[in-house]
């Protein structure tokens, strides 16, 4: 059961945590999860959000100066926190600060902001719920990444999401340059950014994705994401042998076939 909160109460989770600092926030809750180490855009396009954001860009150009509110103790700080919410409104009591980076302003008012995940945090207490949720949260310390045995099972993390790809592209399910064919991230990323960066990727499996995120341990994070990364790799290795087979068997009472061992909607790089 994943530690929630909801408006007007205050619970904690069973999840040992180490509090650095204490600081109020506004939360925008949301239905996915944000990771620290990795991009988060959001498209804002409801009334009080648009105040919100303004506010936090104050300082930035093309913004609309009717919605920014100056006396606001969040005014120009371009920090905001996000928490995965359910269908029933309820908030999870870990979230992650988001800094914006950059943002665009549409003609009707709607705004693309492009965010990244700065580090966790737990909530402690809804200080308001409207217009938009305020909360105070504590900063959660991170463990050690540098242990040996945490930098091998990242670098076993790593490659099963290189080859991850590589079948992913071979099936033609996606479709990379070869400039995007291995994302930076695999090279440049620490383990413990590593985990939480790959754990951004489980976009369809949001429940796990916040158990990711709740987890403290690097290690233990990465041995999960190593388990379901094996069961994808299994997966999709398995589904290309089936297709494969199938494509061959149809070519032999074929004539022309030329190229047909390619399977349906496989392509090659």
């Amino acid at each position: 059961m994943l530690p929630k909160l909801r408006c007007a109460s205050r619970r904690r989770g069973a999840i040992i945590t180490f509090a650095t600092e204490i600081r109020t926030i506004p939360i925008f809750p949301l239905n996915t999860v944000a990771f620290p180490a990795a991009a988060f855009p959001l498209h804002i396009f409801e009334a009080r959000y648009r105040v919100l954001f303004n506010t936090l860009l104050k300082g930035a150009d093309g913004l609309e100066e009717g919605l920014i509110q100056d006396d606001s103790p969040f005014a120009g700080t371009r920090r905001f926190g996000m928490c995965w919410s359910d269908s029933k409104g309820a908030i999870a009591a870990i979230g992650t600060t988001l800094q914006i980076e950059s943002h665009v302003r549409m003609d009707d008012g709607r705004l693309g902001i492009e965010n990244k995940g700065i580090e966790r945090f737990k909530v402690l207490r809804i200080c308001e719920e409207r217009p938009v949720l305020i909360c105070e949260v504590e900063v959660l310390e991170e463990d050690d990444d540098s242990h040996p045995e945490v930098v091998t099972v990242a670098d076993e993390v790593r490659e099963l999401f290189r080859t991850l790809i590589r079948l992913h592209v071979k099936k033609g399910t996606i479709k990379v340059g070869d400039e995007e064919y291995e994302p930076e991230e695999l090279k440049e990323l620490g383990p413990r950014d590593l985990s939480y960066w790959i754990a951004s990727n489980f976009r369809e499996m949001p429940q796990h994705q916040q158990i990711l995120l709740q987890e403290n341990s690097t290690l233990q994070r990465l041995k999960d994401e190593k388990a379901v990364l094996e069961g994808s790799v299994n997966y999709l290795r398995a589904r290309l042998a089936v297709e494969s087979a199938f494509t061959s068997d149809s070519s032999e009472g074929s004539t022309g076939s030329e190229g047909s061992s390619e399977g349906p909607g496989l392509t090659e790089r």
